[in-house]
């Protein structure tokens, strides 16, 4: 019964050791179920860098790590550079869409394993990187060609470019789409706003498009310019229709224009019936060039016309001062002239001309009177000295 109870805790104490050696030592293993050591291996009665199993692992199936089992022929480093160096070549070949190649003949176990591993890892990484950039370079070439297609008036069709990848040609495809469809549907936006504003409606956002802030403010922004080409136009319509009623002198109603065009038609008029006045008190004004004395035309038979016209006629002081002084002027010189200030054009040169010539007809008259008169009163002088002459000499010769 002793030996039985000594034995028994010896096999104790081994377990204890044992336990406490597998659950302190640490790291993780491998696909053996071992690992190479890398710190306090003396603490485990280990090298640095001495490859051991763990639990039962390697082909003894001991669970000691004191197992003495042929450590490999590599170490961590190994594996560590093989896997540096497998992680670029792979990245490289990836990103180029090279075939994937993960072996070496370079290096050791170790290092063929770490690349193999490495390689893996980076050509997955460098697929990954040039599969994101020819999405992104499809989808934008997609997005301008798609636009454009639509603007230049044609159809949504998509082409393949065969010398682009898979994923560069199915983001342009997408992307293609989805541009010429919005670019569609922000055409029609724009004439739905456009249209909506040019016909002086009120501003209602369709709901289709009310969730839409870039559709809204499309909408918006056609709306402002329909409404005001509108208003616009309809500003200078009213204008013209007051400016050619204000010329005819019709009677000024605003009663059936819109609100909005009110002041425009009363501004047109007001314009059409000042340039009607100013033109025929010009006309009154050269008249008095023409005629001696103010006559009515025939042609006026509207009192605001007649006014107008005689306001220019006697408005012309040069023509009064032509009449007043053209004929003395003619009467009392020889010789024509006509003074500076009554040049102002042909018909106050012909009225001058007319007065000056009556002035000189007049002084022709008065001159052959004045001669007439002289005449008559010479010959009856030159009869009485002639009898006298006569008279002397027949008295000499009696003598």
């Amino acid at each position: 019964m002793k030996k039985l109870f000594v034995t028994f805790s010896a096999l104790l104490i081994i377990l204890s050791f044992s336990v406490r050696d597998v659950l302190a030592h640490p790291g993780r293993t491998d696909s053996n179920g071992g690992h190479t050591c890398r710190t306090n291996c003396a603490k485990w009665g280990l090298k640095t860098g001495e490859y051991h199993y763990h639990n039962g692992g390697g082909s003894g199936g001991g669970s000691s790590p004191r197992t003495s089992t042929p450590a490999p022929s590599y170490s961590q480093a190994d594996v560590d550079r093989g896997r540096k160096s497998g992680q670029k070549n792979g990245y490289e070949d990836g990103y180029s869409r090279s075939s994937r190649n993960p072996n070496t003949d370079n290096g050791n176990e170790g290092y063929k394993k770490g690349y193999k591993a490495g390689y893996e890892a980076g050509y997955n990484e460098g697929l990954k990187k040039v599969k994101e950039e020819d999405i992104l370079a499809g989808a934008k070439s997609g997005k301008s060609d798609g636009k454009k297609s639509y603007q230049n008036g044609k159809k949504k069709e998509v082409s393949i470019d065969d010398s682009k990848s898979d994923e560069w040609n199915n983001a342009y495809r997408v992307a293609f789409i989805k541009a010429f469809d919005r670019e569609k549907v922000l055409d029609d936006t724009e004439h739905l706003g456009y249209d909506l504003g040019y016909s002086l409606e009120k501003k209602v956002v369709p709901n289709r498009i009310a969730n839409d802030k870039g559709l809204v403010k499309v909408f918006e922004k056609h709306y402002k310019i329909g409404f005001e080409k509108r208003m616009k136009e309809e500003h200078d319509t009213y204008q013209k229709l007051g400016f050619k009623d204000g010329y005819a002198l019709v009677a000024l109603t605003v009663a059936s224009i819109d609100k909005r065009f009110v002041d425009s038609y009363k501004k047109g008029y007001e314009k059409g019936k000042t340039k009607l006045k100013k033109e025929v008190i010009r006309e009154g004004y050269q008249s008095a060039f023409k005629d001696m004395d103010y006559q009515t035309p025939d042609s006026y038979d509207d009192e605001v016309l007649v006014k107008w016209y005689k306001e220019g006629y006697k408005s012309n002081a040069i023509a009064k001062q032509i009449k007043k002084t053209a004929f003395e002027n003619g009467r009392t010189n020889s010789k024509y002239f006509i003074p500076k200030e009554f040049k102002v054009d042909d018909d106050s040169i012909a009225l001058y001309d007319k007065l000056f010539e009556k002035g000189q007809q007049l002084k022709k008259q008065e001159d052959n009177t004045e001669m007439m008169y002289v005449a008559g009163i010479g010959i009856p002088v030159v009869g009485i000295v002639v009898g006298s002459y006569l008279i002397r000499k027949r008295k000499k010769k009696n003598r």
